[in-house]
């Protein structure tokens, strides 16, 4: 049987933090700074005070738009096939996220990123089995600082079929993202077969940013899959505790939720979760540390209580280098995230407290996902999995190479084929020059960056495209 999904919460204890984030948008409210959005949650019956941009939701409105967030979507590929179901608790490995940095395998060193790393990352990203949805990797420095984000998708656009993840704190980049989707895809309706899913965050405590409130408006107008992620901090945007840091997390979710039901009843919205806590010794952010860990496993059980999609970050590491903890960290917190049954486990490829990317990290987390995947789905206990009659004619003394139990299931993914890791005697390794994961998932990245990308998008989609960031950017320096 499968592995039963993690938990960190009883029933009850989930009840507990929803009536408390209830109380929370009631009685203290949110600072909400968009004129559109006061306008919005007045007319789905919150109570506002326009003078200080507060809004207060009764647990009645927060209830009512729970039941109208989908349970589950379909997400589509480029070509319009569909990809796979959102809300399944099927978990979904995502690529990305938001970095600024490479590691350059070739001289070991970080440097600034670049609109071909992008393009490399995501090329990679659709040829890895266990890489499911490709987020932004980068914000490329070599282009207009305000653009950014907007070349980067647009090299996922042409270099992916696989479906998309992006997040932003702009109105007019959000916008651009969808209008270039509109071209690729040919669907000036967005809601009809998404490909995207756009991530949108709340500013903790307890506020919306003008700019990231009326993105939520336009998505959901839209018609587009939206991520609600709040980012609060232990001890600095959320109380010091880990009940406390969920609690305020979970309250700011539900306030994206009624939102964006008020816009647009219907509209998928997925409970994302990305957990950091504080060092108060350094006063640094941590997303690596057990304690997120356990949060991503009872973000998934939020998620499940409301009867919504959820989302998480893993593998996550707050090392700096491919090193032990860089490993250790990743594993465990793609263990929780997985093991939890999340909908979308997003940061494949992504290190250093979330500033950093390597092809070869992505790589390496390909084979993580994989090897916790094969984990979760447990044991068959079918009569032909247990072989007695094959067990009964090989008998004492004999061996299993040469029955047709053991051919027939050489390929049928019983047991799981590593690409990367190494178990060879201590002779052969050294004769082999002494090889570690990270020289296979080099030669990896070598090998597939060698063959031409066989999705590669051109034509009137491409020239569409470039149309779209020639207008932000004339915009922009207006």
């Amino acid at each position: 049987m499968r592995l039963e999904p993690l938990k960190v919460l009883s029933t009850q204890e989930a009840e507990k933090i929803h009536k408390a984030s209830l109380r929370i948008l009631e009685n203290t409210g949110f600072s909400v700074a968009s004129a559109e959005a006061l306008d919005a949650f007045e007319a789905g019956g919150a109570t506002v005070d326009r003078e200080k941009h507060l809004v207060k939701i009764p647990a009645a409105i927060t209830e009512k738009a729970l039941k109208t967030a989908p349970k589950r979507f379909m997400l589509y590929n480029r070509d319009g096939s569909e990809a796979f179901m959102i809300g399944n608790r099927v978990p979904r490995c995502a690529s990305g996220h938001n970095a600024v940095f490479v590691i350059d395998e070739t001289s070991k060193v970080r440097r600034e990123s670049r609109v071909e790393d992008v393009e490399q990352f995501s090329y990679i990203s659709d040829v890895l089995d266990s890489i499911d949805i490709v987020g932004v990797p980068l914000m490329p420095q070599d282009v207009m600082p305000q653009a950014t984000l907007i070349h980067a998708v647009k090299a996922l656009l042409e270099n992916t079929v696989k479906p998309l993840f992006y997040s932003t704190e702009s109105r007019a980049v959000n916008a651009a993202i969808m209008d270039l989707v509109r071209c690729v895809t040919g669907n000036d309706d967005l809601s009809e077969k998404p490909m995207a899913i756009s991530q949108l965050s709340p500013t903790s405590p307890l506020s919306w940013t003008n700019e990231a409130a009326e993105a939520v408006i336009d998505t959901c107008r839209a018609g587009v899959p939206l991520t609600i992620l709040p980012e609060p901090m232990s001890g600095i945007s959320a109380p010091y505790s880990v009940a406390g840091l969920l609690t305020m997390h979970n309250t700011e979710v539900l306030c994206g939720i009624v939102l964006a039901q008020t816009v647009r009843p219907g509209t998928p919205v997925i409970y994302g979760s990305s957990w950091t806590t504080c060092d108060m010794r350094t006063m640094g952010p941590q997303i690596g540390s057990p304690e997120t860990d356990i949060l991503r496993i009872a973000g998934c059980q939020m998620a499940d209580f409301y009867g919504i999609p959820s989302h998480t970050t893993a593998p996550n590491s707050d090392s700096n280098a491919h090193d032990e903890q860089n490993a250790l960290e990743r594993s465990l917190s793609s263990i929780c995230a997985i093991g939890a049954g999340n909908d979308i486990v997003m940061n494949s490829g992504m290190f250093a407290t979330g500033l950093t990317i390597s092809l070869e990290q992505l790589v390496i987390d390909d084979e993580i996902n994989g090897m916790i995947n094969r984990i979760m789905r447990g044991i068959e206990v079918e009569d032909d999995d247990i072989a007695v009659e094959c067990i009964d004619e090989v008998g004492p003394g004999g061996d299993f190479m040469m029955e047709d139990h053991t051919l027939e299931r050489l390929y049928e993914g019983e047991f799981y084929q590593s690409s990367l890791s190494i178990a060879l005697s201590y002779e052969k390794w050294i004769g082999q020059g002494a090889p570690e994961a990270h020289n296979h998932a080099a030669a990896a990245v070598k090998k597939i960056l060698s063959v031409p990308n066989p999705n590669k998008l051109e034509g009137e989609a491409v020239t569409k495209m470039e149309a779209v960031i020639r207008a932000f950017e004339e915009a922009a320096r207006s």
